[in-house]
């Protein structure tokens, strides 16, 4: 069938990238200058005349032969290479070889240490797993991940090899077919991915925790997240304004936000045992959010004198955050619209361990405890919804967004005396124990569920360890052995 893809001159490069990984590499594709099309989409009086001045060439690619290159096109193919670099002096050669990966897109614009065929070995040195193992590929671009891959970029980032294991699980969770990490690492929103290890094997690489676990300073925390960086760049292939369309790029954008879960310092079990893994395993949880949002821990007042701020105003704050999270009837030529029960948000919670201890010993609520009431208190009355929401939360039902598993529970909440739940799942407000004391709380949202693929935050356990007593072997390895 004769095609024609429009897109505007800003995505004329992420068009055609988009359209080779899709397997149609001609594509024929128009694209319409960005200052036009952007500033005259006001109106369709206005839009009109930029449109009729790509009509013909609208119609000329629609009514040219086909070529016979469009019929067989070129299939990708990938190779196997060590690259040799040289310099007067090895300083020299460092910066030859730092401007090489830049101009080849391997890095990310910082200076990286060289992969060399004995730092690869020795990062290897990490884990047991075969370095021909494949992970999965990672979007935009689809490229293969391997153990052997993975470890090559834990080495530009400036990571140990005990790191590497974490390293390999975070990858895994990009690599998952049900984890969507091609919209957050595409969109022009400036989505970005947060990364919490909870387990022993945290302790035994010497992660931050606590106060500044976001911050400078820590090789660990620093290095991890710039790993997984490093693989989307140069597994996914992405690149700012080639297929990383984020308007103003991406906080944390050489690191991703990383850190380990305070389990010293916490009134309640590990959040690894909330999502199905056992004590003794070490998990990482990768999340996509869209920002995130300070709750008060402590206030300062004048003359030094301190005090904590009520858990009660912290977790009342975390309550209307996500209760935000429904929107606003909007009114359209054709009547009020909502996207309330069609649109939902998940949330990676972090409190700090003053505040979760006074959660727990004064108002006492332990973890399940509080994940219910979340979901209670961020549900919406009837009585409460406008009919526009009513509508709204009936289309997610009959179009089978809701879950089949939650399809009673939507509906219960559709009439008089009910209450419909502002989560799509009461396990969709996650939280861990994080930073110190003094802190603050922090909520992190992004959608709830993929635009691409079904998830937005999962888990993976780490195994494979080599340097470190945690982490060498998953609970889940033990059931498969037995199995």
């Amino acid at each position: 069938m004769p095609t024609v893809y429009f897109t505007t001159s800003q995505f004329n490069e992420n068009a055609h990238l988009s359209a080779e990984d899709n397997g149609v590499p001609n594509m024929r594709i128009v694209a319409v200058a960005a200052d036009k099309f952007y500033r005259e989409r006001i109106s369709k009086e206005r839009a009109a005349p930029v449109a009729a001045a790509y009509f013909d060439e609208m119609i000329a690619k629609l009514t040219q032969p086909v070529t016979a290159e469009e019929k067989s096109p070129k299939t990708k193919t990938s190779s196997r290479d060590t690259i040799k670099v040289t310099g007067e002096s090895l300083e020299a050669a460092l910066e030859n070889l730092n401007d090489q990966f830049l101009s080849s897109q391997w890095t990310d614009g910082l200076p990286v240490v060289a992969p060399t065929v004995e730092r690869v070995k020795w990062m290897l040195s990490g884990t047991t797993r075969s370095p021909e193992e494949e992970l999965g590929p990672i979007s935009p671009r689809n490229g293969m991940a391997t153990v052997e891959k993975v470890a090559i970029n834990a080495v530009m980032a400036g990571a140990k090899p005990e790191y590497l294991p974490v390293i390999l699980a975070a990858v895994e969770g990009l690599a998952d077919p049900q984890f969507d990490e091609l919209h957050f690492a595409t969109s022009t929103g400036s989505f970005n991915l947060v990364i919490g290890v909870s387990g022993p094997i945290a302790d035994e690489i010497g992660m931050n925790s606590g106060l500044g676990m976001f911050s400078y300073g820590n090789r660990a925390n620093s290095t991890i997240g710039r790993a997984i960086r490093m693989a989307m760049i140069n597994l996914g292939q992405t690149w700012p304004a080639a297929n990383d369309m984020a308007l103003v790029g991406r906080p944390g954008a050489h690191a991703f936000p990383t850190f380990a879960e305070n389990q010293a310092q916490s009134p309640w079990e590990p959040y690894r045992l909330s999502q199905g893994f056992a004590e003794s395993d070490s998990v990482v949880t990768i999340s996509v959010t869209g920002g995130y949002g300070q709750m008060g821990g402590t206030k300062i007042y004048g003359g030094g004198a301190v005090a904590l701020v009520p858990p009660e105003n912290v977790l009342k704050s975390v309550i209307d955050d996500i209760k935000s999270g429904r929107g606003a009837v909007r009114e359209t030529p054709n009547g009020p619209v909502s996207g309330f029960g069609g649109s939902h948000r998940k949330f990676f919670i972090l409190f700090n361990p003053e505040i979760a201890q006074e959660l727990q010993d004064r108002l006492g609520y332990s973890r399940e405890s509080l994940q219910a009431y979340i979901d209670d208190q961020t549900s919406v009355a009837f009585e409460d919804l406008h009919p526009a929401e009513i509508a709204s939360v009936q289309r997610a039902i009959d179009s089978g967004y809701i879950p089949a598993d939650r399809v009673e529970t939507f509906k219960a909440g559709l009439k008089p005396g009910g209450k419909v739940p502002g989560l799509l799942r009461p396990g969709d407000a996650h939280f861990m124990v994080a930073g110190g004391i003094p802190g603050y709380t922090i909520t992190m949202s992004s959608y709830r569920n993929g635009i691409y693929k079904p998830e937005s935050h999962i888990s993976k356990a780490v195994s494979g360890a080599t340097l470190t007593q945690a982490g060498r072997t998953s609970s889940q390895d033990s059931v498969a052995a037995k199995q």
